[in-house]
């Protein structure tokens, strides 16, 4: 979602989440995770993929340093850079999420992320 206001975009996942066990049950919780005043999203997702599979996050994983998580992923040239004073890379969080296979991964550098 576009906020025009403050030049970002925020990005929110519907989640079904496990939040724990008792006699052999899952129990689950309906979340919404919110990545606010995103820098960058990549996605490399096999939609079949994530159909059969139940569209399952097989593991996450949060970067602290957002400049060395983008630089080791990046996939354009090296001396093609934005100007990024409105949202500095060192400001954000960088996030990985790779799906059951064959559901693919997915990144997104952000500012902020809360669960809701």
């Amino acid at each position: 979602m576009k906020d025009a206001q403050n030049h970002g975009h925020d990005l929110r996942l519907d989640l079904n989440l496990i939040t724990g066990h008792s006699e052999g049950k899952l129990e689950w919780a309906r979340k919404t995770g919110l990545f606010s005043h995103c820098r960058i999203i990549k996605a490399d997702l096999d939609l079949l993929g994530m159909m059969l599979c139940g569209g399952a996050i097989g593991a996450a994983s949060c970067y602290p340093d957002a400049i060395e998580f983008e630089r080791e992923n990046r996939d354009r040239a090296d001396e093609f850079d934005l100007p990024d004073d409105r949202n500095p890379l060192e400001d954000c969080l960088g996030f990985q999420f790779h799906m059951i296979e064959p559901g693919g991964a997915f990144i997104v550098i952000a500012r902020d992320f809360q669960l809701i």
